[in-house]
């Protein structure tokens, strides 16, 4: 039941739409509408299908639907699998994806990615930016909670491309730059937008770059200079007095060359893909990077390895930004005066050429609770019964001070357009208790308060060292 004040859901569990999706359970919403993941009683696939009210001032779906139809057939996109409308809402019915990398970044022990994960999970958000940019539209939105991993044995290793709401065609007709406006307005999240978007001038495809770079920066370092930050305007300053070169040392020497080339763009320039793809593939090569090494969320012996079922089925859509006021998208209307939300545009199912499969998230915190009886009778054996209590105490402590941090954690800078909801982990005692064996078995000679101290997240400091 909606609390005060509170909209009720546009859908219910066991609804069908349309006769053919059949609603599972809602796993997103914000100011744009809402996402539930459905049943696709033709196909028999979980798909992801999302929604907005037809009463709704701004009508956003117009936009995601063209946009993703004319990405269908691209890697890093989603099945478009239908759209429509009827009094009550307009949907689109798209593939269902995994984690989001926010939310894979947020459960590695210091908030970051390994060089390897960093190179290669960049190497194909850029593959993503190019192919929007090759149909003639900006994303405006390149954020981390805006790419998921696949969810299917198949994909799960995949990167994927998500939300096309503040999307911008940037092309006319005859397939030229359109000629900026004088004021744009600003659009995209706060924390990655770049200093044209702060100055609401018209953005460009370097603007989309530039998200990238400041996304490839916090995966290596756990956050950004302006993290604390949750003023618009002061962040849009702080970017244009920082020294960007400051965060190079954080990244492979190659990225001076990527740098070097988006702080050289305009809003008519086309960017070289291929030398900002090659800077990834030297790295890579530089770092001994091999494509098929696990990622970091894969690794079963790393300390950062997934752990939790609670966010197993949160989709992507869930990271939706709401846009309230003069901040919604503006550009639908003028651009799309030929698109439609047709039932005619469901498109039949596909047969997958294998059964869809369990959810490898899934299937991944299932294998950890089946070893999890075995392991914690190795941990008293190990650690005494006097130790194991002690890190039981810790794991506590631990759990309260994540809550505690969790209730006074500032908003988001990008709060202004209307942030997702932040969803937690509750980290099983054996994946807190395994980082503490390991350092215990690897420091014998050192005393146990010592062992016991975990390292410290990075700091803000990193970024002004000489």
């Amino acid at each position: 039941m909606s609390g005060a004040g509170e909209q009720a859901d546009i859908l219910s569990v066991g609804n069908v739409v349309r006769e053919r999706w059949r609603v599972i359970k809602k796993i997103g919403g914000g100011g744009f509408g809402e996402i539930y993941e459905v049943l696709d009683q033709l196909s028999q696939c979980n798909v992801a299908l999302k929604v907005e009210s037809a009463q709704q001032p701004k009508q956003v779906l117009k936009m995601e639907v063209a946009v993703l139809k004319r990405l269908q057939g691209k890697d890093h996109v989603c099945r478009f699998v239908g759209c429509g409308r009827n009094d009550r809402f307009n949907y689109v019915v798209m593939e269902l994806q995994g984690r989001n990398l926010a939310d894979l970044r947020r459960t590695m022990t210091h908030g970051t990615f390994s060089v390897s994960t960093t190179l290669r999970l960049g190497r194909q958000i850029l593959e993503a930016i190019e192919s929007i940019h090759s149909v003639g539209f900006l994303h405006r939105d390149i954020k981390p909670s805006n790419f998921a991993m696949g969810r299917l044995e198949t994909t799960c290793r995949t990167c994927y491309m998500l939300d096309f709401g503040l999307a911008r065609q940037f092309t006319n007709s005859c397939q030229e730059v359109r000629p900026p406006r004088p004021v744009a307005g600003f659009r995209g999240t706060v924390r990655y937008a770049s200093i044209n978007a702060h100055k609401n001038k018209e953005m460009g495809r370097h603007d989309d770059l530039w998200s990238l770079f400041y996304m490839l920066v916090e995966f290596m370092v756990g956050q950004l200079p302006w993290r604390k930050v949750k003023d618009k305007e002061q962040v849009g300053n702080l970017k244009e007095t920082y020294d960007h070169r400051l965060m190079l040392k954080h990244l492979p020497a190659e990225f001076s060359v990527f740098l070097d080339h988006i702080s050289n763009l305009d809003y008519f320039t086309k960017p070289d893909y291929q030398l900002l793809m090659s800077v990834f593939e030297n790295s890579m090569k530089s770092y001994n990077v091999v494509e098929n090494d696990p990622y970091d969320w894969e690794r079963p012996d790393s300390e950062d390895s997934l752990t939790v079922a609670a966010l197993v089925y949160r989709s992507h859509m869930a990271n939706a930004s709401a846009i309230p006021g003069d901040m919604q998208r503006e550009n639908t209307e003028d651009v799309l005066q030929g698109e439609r939300l047709s039932e005619a545009d469901n498109c039949p199912p596909i047969p997958p050429q294998h059964a869809q499969g369990a959810d490898v998230w899934e299937e991944m915190e299932r294998s950890r609770d089946r070893n999890r009886n075995h392991v914690q009778p190795q941990i008293r054996k190990v650690l005494g019964r006097a130790h194991y209590g002690l890190i039981l105490f810790l794991s506590q402590v631990a759990s309260e001070e994540e809550r505690s941090k969790e209730g006074n954690q500032s908003p988001n800078s990008g709060s202004i357009q209307g942030s997702p909801r932040r969803v937690r982990s509750e980290t099983l005692l054996i994946d807190r208790v395994a980082p503490l064996l390991r350092r215990i078995r690897h420091s014998q000679s050192m005393g146990l308060d010592k062992r016991l101290t975990p390292e410290p997240k990075p700091t803000i400091e990193r970024f002004l060292e000489a």
